[in-house]
């Protein structure tokens, strides 16, 4: 049995909202996460386009698999980049694409950009997903260190994304499943303003799962709430609270 709970906020600087969700049906255990960019309202566009296509394919699999994954982010981003091509106005837009899909004992993630995806486990916060950021990228060859990187002028700057090229290459990841893991997808707006550690004393907190996905998204506002603020969580199998 899961546990869905979410908020998406535009913050305090952008006009509109880019970021888009998606939260599992009955009967299904995928959620998906997008930041669109892009001028205008194309990124709005881009995001809530890229789920659409995505989450067609997956609800058409009889049970999860990582090819499923892969060639549901190939249509996503075939989709995207066709509607960029064909609507100036639309020109380069693009979308980072997290997703979740939880099978009977094991748990699939597919990841393009900089969004991420974290796990709570026994208590601990684990980072489940690898940015495809330039800031990353500086932080591997020892450039940069994480609190550098949170404040870096270049840390919007993504080198993989849904939509900008005819082709993508996305993260497959395949982990286990435990009864009571908690699982965070959120957008670059949460994450840049919030350490692990931060985020695990958030998690592991008494208050209730709803309250907690609203005290993050508000703390990432009053924080500056420079970009759209996203975060949605999944209990699973009898997490408490």
């Amino acid at each position: 049995m899961l546990k869905v709970f979410a908020l998406s906020d535009k913050g305090r600087v952008r006009a509109i909202n880019q970021d888009a969700y998606y939260e599992p049906r009955p009967g299904e255990t995928f959620a998906v996460i997008a930041d669109g960019m892009g001028g205008h309202q194309a990124g709005d566009v881009a995001s809530r386009l890229a789920i659409e296509e995505f989450t067609r394919w997956l609800k058409c699999a009889p049970r999860p698999s990582e090819d499923t994954l892969r060639y549901a982010v190939s249509e996503a981003n075939r989709a995207v980049y066709l509607k960029s091509r064909a609507e100036s106005d639309k020109a380069g837009m693009g979308t980072t694409l997290t997703a979740l899909w939880l099978e009977e004992d094991g748990a699939l993630l597919a990841h393009v950009g900089d969004s991420r995806a974290y796990r709570l486990r026994d208590g601990r916060l684990e980072q489940m997903t690898h940015d495809h950021s330039l800031v990353s990228e500086m932080m591997e060859r020892g450039e940069l260190t994480e609190e550098e990187a949170r404040v870096h002028p270049q840390r919007h700057y993504i080198t993989r994304a849904i939509g900008t090229g005819n082709r993508v290459e996305a993260d497959i990841m395949r982990y286990d499943r435990r009864e009571g893991d908690v699982w965070l997808l959120c957008s670059d707006g949460l994450s840049m303003y919030f350490s692990r550690d931060e985020l695990q004393s958030a998690l592991r907190g008494r208050r209730k799962w709803q309250m907690k996905v609203e005290d993050l998204v508000r703390t990432a506002i009053d924080r500056g709430g420079a970009d759209n603020v996203t975060a949605l969580l999944v209990v699973c199998d009898g997490g408490r609270l």
